[in-house]
């Protein structure tokens, strides 16, 4: 087996709450007058986060009580929970500026990537060694 550098992930959107009394508070970050562009942009990438890990509970919204997911999403940087996006674009809580520069920094660069499509256009279906 072939053993992987070490990588750490950075948390982000876990918040205060009655079984978790050193988390932030939502409620600071609450800022309506963010950028409504800016805002989706990041909604938008919290949605698009691979599932890193399951629990059997469900979290429920520190706004509205609406069960909020038992999954953590990661991109490989950053991992969160998956009701994060609630939060951004339901009660316009506004994240840490280092992670809203990480994400637009990182929409932008996947806009200019060069893509490959021949190497998917010379695949074919894979063969057992007998030939099926």
């Amino acid at each position: 087996m072939v053993r992987a550098e070490k990588v750490t992930l950075r948390l982000i959107g876990y918040w205060q709450g009655p079984m978790a009394q050193d988390w932030p508070d939502v409620h600071d970050f609450v800022d309506p007058d963010w950028d409504a562009e800016e805002r989706e942009a990041v909604g938008e990438y919290l949605a698009t986060g691979v599932v890193f890990r399951g629990f059997g509970g469900v979290s429920t919204c520190r706004f509205c009580g609406e069960p909020n997911g038992a999954l953590e999403l990661t991109d490989g940087q950053w991992y969160w929970p998956d009701g994060l996006q609630h939060y951004v674009t339901e009660h316009d809580v506004r994240l840490p500026n280092a992670f809203v520069s990480y994400v637009l920094a990182r929409m932008d660069e996947l806009e200019v990537v060069e893509r490959d499509v021949d190497w998917w256009r010379s695949q074919s279906p894979a063969k057992d060694a007998d030939g099926t």
